[in-house]
């Protein structure tokens, strides 16, 4: 471009890295160990923010349950932690590294162990296949070019800040699609019957918008429901679980 300056020519990449969707290819500027390590700060900072559970029962479910999962991840060179946060909104998050919190509502909504280790799943998915270093490294992309322009360096605190924010707004849709299908498959392989996922789907697509203050953690950071159960009944099916066809919904019924 001609009669463009250095600083411009930034500028433009920049604009070029936000707008642009997530690339799908494997997470390579962060390593496991730093990865770790950012993950362990964010963590820190959100048992600080928001507190754990004084629920002795709770958290040795969802910890005994954890552990089954983290045991068939495609990652189990990690050493993951599942503990229960504070708070009434049905949700779970994951963190970098392998630091997996269920809420209490999440806790006390599920149904089964075996939903539970789909959720468990669908979070431990998320570190498994490094979406939280994927998005952690398009923001650094853009802090490089930050600090062409700028000057300055990022810290492990301001990386772990960093992750939380990014992991609040939110993974893309094919980010939690692929989520869902590795909870399916690690219930699954952990011994748990993974069709427990299409019930509590169901579920809480039933309670969708009867409840906003309870649910809207859940569902303003994960795609429309709909669209996740139907894909969840194509991934039980690949692992052999019969699954029926939904029944036609009668006008204004709830559910799938």
């Amino acid at each position: 471009m001609r009669g463009m300056g250095p600083q411009a020519l930034l500028l433009v990449l920049a604009a070029v890295l936000v707008l642009a969707p997530a690339a799908p290819a494997a997470a390579q500027l962060i390593g496991q160990a730093e990865e770790i390590r950012i993950g362990r700060q964010a963590a820190a900072q959100l048992e600080a923010e928001v507190g754990l559970s004084g629920d002795a029962v709770l958290a040795a479910r969802v910890a005994a349950i954890g552990r089954r999962i983290a045991a068939v991840s495609d990652r189990r060179d990690l050493t993951y932690t599942f503990k229960v946060v504070r708070g009434r909104e049905v949700n779970a998050v994951s963190l970098p590294g392998g630091f997996i919190y269920a809420t209490e509502g999440l806790m006390r909504f599920v149904a089964s162990d075996a939903e539970l280790a789909f959720i468990l799943g669908h979070e431990v998915g998320h570190v498994a296949a490094r979406h939280h270093v994927t998005l952690i490294e398009r923001h650094a992309l853009l802090g490089v070019l930050g600090r062409l322009l700028f000057g300055g360096d990022r810290t492990t605190a301001q990386l772990a800040e960093i992750a939380r924010v990014l992991v609040a707004r939110g993974f893309s849709r094919e980010h939690e699609y692929e989520a869902d299908r590795l909870g399916v498959r690690y219930a699954h392989r952990a011994g748990f019957d993974a069709s427990a996922a299409l019930g509590f789907m169901q579920r809480l697509r039933a309670a969708e918008g009867r409840d906003p203050d309870r649910f809207e953690v859940f569902f303003r950071t994960h795609p429309a429901l709909a669209d996740r159960i139907v894909r969840l009944r194509d991934h039980l099916r690949e692992l052999g679980y019969r699954v029926a066809a939904p029944r036609p919904r009668a006008a204004g019924a709830a559910g799938a």
